[in-house]
């Protein structure tokens, strides 16, 4: 059973009123900018690497491709700025500079240990469907210490088509062996929450610095932070 939309604002912050959700199996959590803090990161690793051959990436030019893909954005991004790459090489030397990053800025965000702890005493299963690919999953998690909190690891790597379309999270769902109706989603972007609710699945939008201006009107219900996360509101 999904759950209906509800939602309001106080100030600038989210809360939400939702119903329980019916057999409520899974919880399947994107990672950049819901997990960790991650989207500037990103940026930054990009910024430098198209700034070594004299592009300015800004935070506008940015802010399309949160959510997508490296792999996707690539071509885009080395037409843009006449860069001397092939879509991988480009990839690979992107990821040089933010795996260095990763080791020395990552931190998980607020909220987030307590939700995995909470998930796990709850018996509900859980999974990171993320468009990362799967070495940059294994290093933020690990780096993190949560490994041990998820039963399965999705990336980007594994499907044909990132979001905004369903595939990754019905993958996810297939290897937790649960209904897509009876998982929910945990997401900051809007390519994100349209993937998860394009799949069948209850969505919280819990949009992070860089996904704020984002439109999440086709989440469930959105949040300020994960610590207003309490997932036994949805154990019946």
């Amino acid at each position: 059973m999904v759950m209906g939309r509800v939602f309001f604002s106080v100030g600038n912050r989210y809360l939400y009123m939702t119903p329980i959700i019916e057999a409520l199996e899974a919880v399947i959590f994107d990672m950049d900018g819901v997990l960790v803090d991650s989207e500037p990161l990103h940026f930054e690793a990009y910024k430098s690497l198209i700034g070594s051959f004299g592009g300015d990436y800004d935070e506008e030019f940015n802010s399309r491709f949160l959510g997508r893909r490296d792999i996707e954005i690539a071509p885009t991004v080395i037409e843009a700025f006449s860069l001397p790459h092939g879509p991988e090489e480009f990839v690979q030397e992107k990821d040089s500079i933010f795996y260095e990053l990763i080791k020395t800025k990552a931190c998980a965000l607020p909220g987030v240990l307590d939700a995995l702890k909470a998930a796990n005493q709850l018996g509900l299963k859980t999974a990171i469907a993320s468009s990362s690919k799967l070495t940059t999953i294994e290093l933020i998690i690990d780096t993190l210490d949560i490994r041990s909190f998820f039963g399965h690891l999705i990336s980007g790597d594994h499907v044909k088509r990132g979001k905004p379309e369903p595939d990754i999270f019905l993958l996810a769902a297939e290897k937790l062996m649960v209904a897509p109706s009876n998982c929910l989603v945990i997401e900051d972007t809007e390519n994100g929450v349209k993937a998860a609710k394009s799949a069948g699945m209850n969505c919280i939008a819990i949009p992070c610095a860089a996904t704020l201006h984002q439109n999440h009107e086709g989440a469930d219900a959105r949040l300020s932070s994960m610590v207003e996360l309490d997932l036994s509101r949805f154990i019946r």
